[in-house]
């Protein structure tokens, strides 16, 4: 387990009108063993330091091996800062190379994966909310796996998240865009100019009943349309708790988008994760999410808005309270447990004891049904993991999970004999 006489750093947020906000660093614990070391300078402790953002596992380069993209703030002072692009690529079953490092922006928080620029292999979106930018990282078409340089695609905006999916239907993938704390409540769009591709029109403006921190793209109604869901907080401040829910937008045969619904409201949660997945395998897409709390007053929660036997309506979110648990500082759905629905790993580092010492767990929950999840076991983890992403890491078709902390990256292989069960994690390399 984590020991002591370390420092620990944690991805947080701040809460303003609803919405959270980027902040450099919160020190989780500063622990030395026998007391001592008063008077230290803080910057001597942390800096340089790395804070991990996203992370992500997909085929890049085409071979049929899931590769492991991360990202991550990188500061070498409280002033000096850069978002870095790592990429692990899988070169045999089980075997990854070196991380390929990319520079992008300055504080990266979540990416997306899509052929943007129509060239047959898969780009990266990233959002950068302290930049108030989104980069496009395209694939090297001469040399599959190796990405070229961030290009800008939008400013002045504050997006946490960014759906990529045909928003138009002319068969090329747009941008959707959370704009985050502005004047204005809204979804950016950017659409692809259909005489070149890989470049963006004009934004254009999707409005939305309230302030935007995550989106995501896929099929609600069954179409085949691009439809979005968002987390949209309707009220609360930085001194107030914050009033969210999920709202709907459907694509029209237009291509435009129609109104927009909201599934009833939560009180006191940020939205961490949005997922769109069948959770009741019946062949129509539902919505999930993972809430992470506002303040002690309230608990990190897992909801799932069912899609109703109307196609493109939901229920009100059904939300699982996660009383008792510890280790909450990212989730993923996947199926976990060979039943081909969706299930979900939490994962995350918490102190323990005084002196304060370090844990970290990744908690795994299965479905109870009705749209609920019930915990099933629980795994320590040996670093201070934050981030957690699930695929198919040795192509036996059963996904596994790897997490990420700042100094390395951790796979835990699902058997594919006893599906549920999970190995003990190992380095990525």
């Amino acid at each position: 387990m984590l020991g002591a006489a370390k420092v620990w750093f944690r991805r947080s947020q701040w809460v303003v009108r609803g919405i959270p906000q980027v902040s450099l660093c919160a020190v989780l614990a500063v622990s030395a063993c026998g007391g001592g070391g008063g008077g230290s300078n803080v910057e001597d402790i942390i800096f340089p330091l790395t804070v991990p953002t996203d992370i992500l596992v997909a085929d890049i380069d085409g071979d049929g091996r899931a590769d492991v993209m991360t990202l991550a703030l990188y500061s070498r002072t409280s002033s000096e800062r850069e978002g870095r692009l790592s990429v692990y690529r899988q070169s045999a079953s089980g075997t990854f190379s070196a991380p390929d490092l990319y520079v992008v922006g300055t504080y990266p928080w979540h990416f997306a994966l899509a052929d943007i620029d129509g060239d047959g292999t898969v780009d990266l979106t990233v959002t950068d909310p302290d930049a108030h930018s989104v980069w496009l990282v395209r694939q090297d078409p001469g040399t599959r796996g190796r990405f070229l340089a961030a290009q800008k695609i939008a400013s002045g905006v504050y997006p946490y998240g960014a759906a990529v999916g045909d928003f138009n239907d002319d068969g090329a993938p747009d941008v959707a865009i959370s704009d985050g704390p502005t004047a204005s409540a809204r979804i950016v769009m950017l659409y692809q100019d259909p005489a070149q591709r890989g470049q963006f029109m004009a934004p254009v403006d999707l409005p939305m009943p309230g302030t935007v921190s995550d989106v995501v793209a896929g099929d609600l109604n069954g179409d085949g349309r691009t439809d979005l869901a968002a987390w949209v907080y309707t009220s609360g401040s930085g001194t107030s708790a914050p009033v969210g829910a999920l709202a709907v937008t459907l694509q029209q045969p237009s291509g435009t988008f129609g109104a927009v619904t909201m599934l009833g409201s939560l009180t006191g949660l940020n939205v961490a994760r949005l997922a769109i997945a069948d959770y009741e395998g019946d062949g129509a897409n539902d919505l999930l999410a993972y809430f992470t709390p506002y303040s002690s007053d309230y608990r990190a929660t897992l909801g799932v808005a069912r899609q109703s036997a109307l196609p493109g309506t939901f229920t009100n979110v059904v939300a699982t309270p996660l009383n008792g648990v510890s280790g909450l500082d990212d989730a993923v759905f996947a199926d976990l447990n060979g039943d081909s629905r969706p299930d979900t790993a939490v994962a995350g580092f918490f102190p323990v004891g005084s002196p304060s010492q370090v844990h970290a767990r990744v908690n795994l929950f299965t479905q109870s049904g009705g749209g609920a999840f019930a915990p099933t076991t629980v795994h320590d983890m040996p670093s201070s993991v934050s981030r957690i992403a699930a695929g198919d890491i040795n192509g036996d078709g059963h996904p596994d999970l790897v997490t990420m902390a700042s100094d390395q990256c951790l796979v835990m292989l699902q058997s594919a004999t006893a599906p549920g069960t999970f190995a003990d994690p190992k380095p990525l390399r």
